[in-house]
């Protein structure tokens, strides 16, 4: 069952990182219709991964692998739910705006996406990509039993 919940755990892992460099391809590009259904379907597999991770992660530390007190006594954990959290806030953002597109897509129409707020999306999207750094850096960390 360990290994099972782990590969789960990398799955949604890739998945997830998978799904916000797409996004960032896609909204680099002039949005279409058809650009703009898959960056809200990719946005919904973006959260359902990142939902994924938790659940499966909460389990890891909780009945699998060396045990909360481990992990809730290493900062490279801490960091690594600290970088977590901080990219999951900034996906609030473009996730509201491609919500925000559900009216306007379901009519088969284009969505208004001003240059400016595509580029702010652009810029969250590479810093969400940079904070991935952050929890892949983390879990080598972790995986060498570093506590930084």
């Amino acid at each position: 069952m360990n290994i099972l919940v782990a590969l789960l755990h990398h799955i949604a892992a890739f998945t997830l990182v998978g799904t916000l460099l797409t996004e960032l391809v896609l909204i680099r590009q002039p949005l279409t219709l058809s650009s703009a259904k898959s960056l809200r379907f990719i946005d919904s597999i973006y959260g359902l991964s990142a939902m994924l991770i938790i659940m499966l992660g909460v389990l890891r530390v909780m009945y699998f692998e060396k045990g909360q007190d481990y992990y809730l006594h290493n900062h490279a954990f801490m960091l690594k739910m600290s970088a977590f959290i901080v990219v999951g806030l900034l996906s609030i953002y473009p996730t509201k705006v491609f919500l925000q597109w559900g009216k306007a897509v379901k009519q088969n129409q284009l969505p208004s996406l001003p240059e400016g707020q595509a580029r702010t999306i652009q810029r969250i999207l590479k810093l969400e990509l940079a904070g991935i750094f952050f929890i892949l850096a983390s879990a080598v960390l972790m995986a060498k039993g570093r506590m930084i």
